[in-house]
């Protein structure tokens, strides 16, 4: 009988081993190249960047943009989805015959034990013989290749939905302090103009009280009233340094980088009993729900412990030293079913039964919690919409009053004091609406992203 030749058998399995799939490429950070599993979750594209790197001045998105490729925290989530699937190959791998080239060359004495007849010990041996066939076996032990298989397919979405999430996380922290900054420095410029009315209202009163026409109480007055704008001030300071800084790390941007605000909010389109319908396809709600699949395919695997295990084989002999009536294959079957393990089996299974019911609990809470995120969002921006207009109203009504007042004083018909409560109240308005209109901003991304509108996805 003719047989094959090692080396072509060889070359065979190494060929088809090197030509096996590759692993898809990794999510890079620091360069502008957006890959495309990044862009279908945030809607950036490489464009995106490129014309944010060439603007003064940068808006919202243009920062989101750029934070998209310059944190880790997307990065490292594509990583894990990048694991998933290749534990999913392993299961699918592990539910397919394992076939091996093998080999062996062995080496004999010519006698009993190595010694020929006389008992002297025998230097010589017999030639080398050379074994070389292949070997397939197939294990098929209880439950355990369904259960890696959808255990490793439910991975695969708990993964692609928390990457997902992720890319809403990063676009939340990043208006939070894209907000943030734009707030503290309209409220500085605002607490210098009011630095700067107070310091000349000081300047009149010290002159009129070195004729008389100011009391001692006016000038102290406006003393603490500049001391307070000045604390004021410094602080907003500090708050505006640490914002700034927040968000250069974020974006890989310089802390003083010009920002501009570009962006618009307007009341809900929709319901909040519309809002509350979206919960179910929530990234978050939906990362639960895997993880809720991916217990339950542990629990059918700790079920398929008290089935039996089979385990098929079977070799091929391709070059063998042996006589040419010598077997050219071999099949073997093997089964086992068992009978006592010390209640292992059933210990797994209750373990595996309870992490099923954590799971469900964690789906739950997922599920309440995104319902809490969805109305407090709605709340907030109606509240917070209510407010912008009501403080607006107040600034405009304060600058009306400050104008009236400014001209009694020129007339001699009010006090530097009722001014000053004037532009004392004028100030705390002006300062609240700038608070308010940038929250109102924030609420209205805020509930976009809790009802799964923001990002732009791929498949928005």
């Amino acid at each position: 009988m003719i047989r094959p030749s090692f080396r072509l058998a060889l070359a065979a399995v190494l060929g088809a081993v090197f030509f096996s799939g590759c692993a898809e490429a990794p999510v890079t950070v620091g360069d502008n190249n957006v890959e495309k599993p990044l862009q279908d979750v945030t809607g950036v594209t490489t464009d995106d960047i490129q014309k944010a790197l060439q603007k003064q001045a940068l808006n919202l998105m243009d920062v989101y943009s750029l934070a998209v490729k310059h944190t880790e925290t997307l990065a490292t989530n594509y990583e894990n989805v990048l694991q998933a699937h290749s534990q999913q190959a392993q299961a699918v791998g592990s539910a397919l015959p394992q076939i091996a080239l093998n080999g062996t060359k062995t080496w004999a004495s010519s006698g009993p034990n190595g010694f020929i007849g006389n008992g002297s010990p025998n230097v010589l041996v017999l030639p080398p013989s050379d074994t070389a066939y292949f070997s397939a076996a197939e294990t098929i032990s209880g439950l355990n290749d369904p259960a890696a298989l959808e255990g490793a397919d439910a991975a695969i979405d708990y993964q692609n939905y928390t990457f997902r999430y992720q890319s809403q996380l990063l676009l939340e922290s990043v208006a939070h302090a894209f907000y943030t900054v734009l707030e503290l420095q309209e409220s500085q410029a605002a607490l210098e103009k009011s630095r700067d009315l107070n310091q000349q209202i000081l300047d009149v009163e010290q002159q009129w009280q070195t004729i008389g026409r100011s009391q001692l109480s006016d000038v102290a007055n406006t003393q603490a009233q500049l001391k307070q704008v000045l604390a004021d001030l410094e602080n907003d300071k500090y708050q505006l340094s640490e914002a700034a800084v927040t968000l250069a790390t974020l974006a890989d941007i310089k802390p003083d980088q010009p920002l501009v605000c570009e962006e618009s909010y307007s009341q809900p389109s929709f319901t909040l009993e519309d809002a509350e319908s979206k919960v179910e396809e929530r990234p978050d709600v939906k990362s639960a729900a895997a993880s809720v699949q991916v217990a339950d395919a542990q629990l059918l695997a700790a079920h398929g412990l008290h089935l039996p295990t089979l385990v098929a084989e079977a070799d091929y002999y391709v070059d063998y030293d042996k006589p040419v009536d010598t077997n050219v294959w071999t099949v073997e079957l093997e089964a086992s079913l068992p009978l006592f393990t010390g209640g292992q089996d059933f210990a797994q299974e209750d373990a595996a039964a309870s992490k099923k019911r954590q799971a469900e609990l964690a789906l739950s809470l997922a599920r309440r919690t995104a319902l809490d995120d969805i109305r407090d969002a709605y709340k907030s921006l109606n509240e917070s919409m209510a407010e912008t207009d009501a403080y607006q109203q107040a600034v405009a009504a304060y600058e009306e009053d400050y104008k009236d007042t400014l001209h009694d004083l020129r007339l001699n018909l009010t006090t530097n004091l009722a001014l000053l409560q004037v532009m004392t109240s004028l100030e705390t308005a002006e300062v609240s609406y700038i608070q308010a209109k940038y929250q109102t901003l924030y609420d209205w991304l805020w509930l976009q992203v809790a009802t799964g509108e923001l990002p732009k996805m791929a498949n928005n």
